[in-house]
């Protein structure tokens, strides 16, 4: 059996995940979506869905926890499944051209919303992941890559799309995986770097992190809004976040305009909040590598978001790019590994429960991303040409909601994300509201379904 550790950045995916199954939510399984302009070569997909199991053992590893240092890692079989499972779907009413194979489906986002919801491989060989392939009313095509968050984070996923696409076209070449080794540090040593991060944390802590599901878990179903917007409305949505924040910070946008689009449901409950406070990944990874592919290659810095910032986009803007910063002088993201660093050992259930007393029973007031360009080494998968490409994040409860922005080709694509109970269909749609009229400048409620 090979044994790789996890990374100091996976500790807190490893016990959320284990919050989650435990708390009977299922498995911390993240979606990663493609749109095809038309149906791939099933010959090709499925060889592809061989070749990555065996270039990729990890997507076969089993999480487990040495007796002796408690320290996680992943188990490599000695025997390998096969392939990633394919699952064929139709929505009810399309072409056809899937054949006899797929099964039909009322809707293809009912379909995706039950896969999170079920084993990766139900009755087949542990796996890290799969794919699914769904034709839609439209005579279009999702093909969704579910994987563990505990192992991939969502560019990541990308790349594992990309090798995927790759290996489909007959290219077999090495990805680099090697990663910065970290220095091992004394355990004082680790103590005075870690800080500055547990003084964040009781600045956060006072503010207090709401959520839109409150800090008691709720056993729902995971539910989507994709709103993909035209080339034009997202040179709207860029030129928009260029005057507020630059360029070089457009997370100081989203974030903003995420914390302001979930401050209008609360004020719609009759609410208001001191404040917000999100935990934000920042990729580690050197832009344009095509690896590593596994494991969270990212840093957090924990944004709050003071009623004070929260009047209107462009104060909430200029507030998140202070703290972003402020926090990067201060280095506080390898404050936080080191405070990770110090936890790693801990029980999944302990390292939570510090988690959640600190925070009162939350956990973030949101979940919240912007990964940049999705998958811009691809054009097609297996013959097809990709149309489009969007992340479909599950988040747990607490805190039950998420809004996350992707780009494919010059488009932006809106996901808002929400467990059943966490968010009505109205509040979800005042979410909608408020964040678009954030990134586009003016009420649109053509695109607020």
């Amino acid at each position: 059996m090979i044994r790789v550790p996890v990374r100091v950045a996976d500790c807190f995916l490893l016990a959320l995940d284990a919050f989650m199954r435990r708390t009977g939510q299922g498995e911390h399984v993240t979606q990663s979506v493609v749109e095809l302009e038309s149906a791939p070569d099933l010959a090709q997909l499925r060889l592809a869905a061989s070749l990555v199991v065996k270039k990729h053992p990890l997507l076969a590893a089993q999480l487990r926890r040495s007796w002796r240092t408690w320290l996680a890692y992943w188990e490599i079989p000695e025997r390998l499944p096969h392939a990633l499972p394919i699952g064929l779907w139709r929505e009810n009413g399309a072409p056809g051209a899937l054949g006899p194979e797929a099964q039909e489906v009322a809707s293809a986002f009912d379909r995706l919303e039950a896969i999170m919801a079920e084993p990766l491989n139900p009755g087949g060989p542990h796996v890290n992941a799969r794919l699914d392939l769904i034709e839609l009313q439209t005579g279009r095509f999702f093909l969704a890559l579910s994987w563990r968050h505990t192992l991939v984070d969502g560019k990541g996923a990308e790349l594992l799309l990309v090798e995927i696409a790759r290996l489909a076209a007959g290219l077999d070449t090495p990805i680099e995986s090697k990663e910065p080794a970290r220095p091992r540090l004394p355990i004082r040593q680790l103590m005075v770097k870690a800080r500055p991060a547990i003084h964040r944390f009781g600045e956060l802590a006072r503010l207090g992190v709401p959520s839109l599901c409150g800090p008691r878990p709720r056993v729902g179903r995971g539910r989507y809004q994709i709103i993909p917007l035209d080339e034009r409305d997202s040179a709207t949505l860029r030129a928009r976040v260029e005057s507020m924040t630059g360029a070089l910070f457009p997370m100081a946008f989203y974030v903003a305009a995420t914390a302001r689009a979930h401050d209008r449901v609360f004020r719609h409950r009759g609410q208001t909040p001191a404040g917000f406070v999100a935990s934000i990944p920042i990729q580690t990874r050197k832009r344009g590598a095509r690896g590593p592919l596994f494991h969270n290659q990212v840093t957090v810095f924990f944004f709050a978001a003071r009623r004070e910032h929260l009047g209107s986009i462009e104060t909430a803007a200029a507030a998140m790019k202070t703290q972003f910063a402020e926090m990067t002088r201060a280095r506080l993201d390898e404050s936080y590994n080191a405070v990770l660093e110090l936890m790693m050992r801990l029980p999944s259930w302990v390292f939570m429960h510090v988690v959640r007393f600190q925070f009162r029973g939350e956990i973030s007031s949101f979940f919240h991303s912007h990964t940049g360009p999705f998958a811009p080494e691809i054009t097609e998968i297996a013959g097809a040409r990709i149309l489009n490409g969007f992340h479909l994040p599950c988040p747990g409860t607490p805190p039950g909601t998420g809004l996350f922005f992707n780009e494919r080709a010059g488009r932006v694509t809106l996901t808002l994300s929400w467990r059943e109970g966490s968010l009505t269909d109205p509040e979800r749609r005042l979410m909608a509201a408020q964040a678009l009229e954030d990134c586009l400048g003016e009420p649109r409620p053509d695109l607020v379904a």
